[in-house]
């Protein structure tokens, strides 16, 4: 059994004070969220390598299958989103993405990039979220739900889920 959310929580907190080599940062913060999947029965794999290609994690939710891409870096590129996407498309179809990045926000391009003329099969998480699935209050697939949910009904897959939460709850 792994540690429980408020160990992970302040692993999470040391991590971004920084400190410490982007590799290492990287290499915890993929173990954290490994360790975070696990707690809520997700069913993570660590480390997926076929052939020319690196999966940080994959997870399933009941029969929903994901990869997911862990980043902290100070710029989010329109390349870093089509090689994710590259990575999902070669995939079985159904296969969605969570793209995780930390310490940037994504630019209009990027997001574009994953929408424009194509169906939506990643959902970008932020800091904020990863804030959110690490609190007492939260988890994180109630912020994967949510998420899922918005990106069906508007076609959108950067909305935070502290935005959608509070605009669902105006209406």
């Amino acid at each position: 059994m792994g540690r429980g959310k408020a160990a992970l929580r302040r692993e999470y907190e040391a991590l971004k004070k920084g400190g410490m080599e982007a590799q290492e940062r990287g290499r915890r913060l993929e173990g954290l969220v490994y360790e975070l999947l696990e707690s809520e029965s997700l069913h993570p794999r660590r480390n997926t390598r076929p052939p020319g290609e690196e999966i940080d994690l994959s997870f399933t939710d009941g029969y929903r299958h994901f990869l997911l891409e862990a980043r902290w870096r100070s710029r989010v590129s329109v390349g870093d989103v089509f090689a994710f996407r590259g990575k999902l498309e070669g995939k079985l179809a159904g296969t969605l993405g969570v793209f995780l990045y930390l310490g940037a926000e994504f630019s209009k391009g990027a997001i574009q990039a994953m929408t424009w003329g194509k169906g939506i099969n990643t959902l970008l998480f932020s800091e904020h979220d990863l804030d959110d699935a690490l609190s007492p209050e939260h988890s994180f697939r109630e912020v994967l739900e949510l998420k899922l949910r918005y990106a069906v009904s508007y076609g959108q897959c950067h909305a935070t889920y502290r935005s959608i939460r509070d605009l669902w709850r105006k209406s």
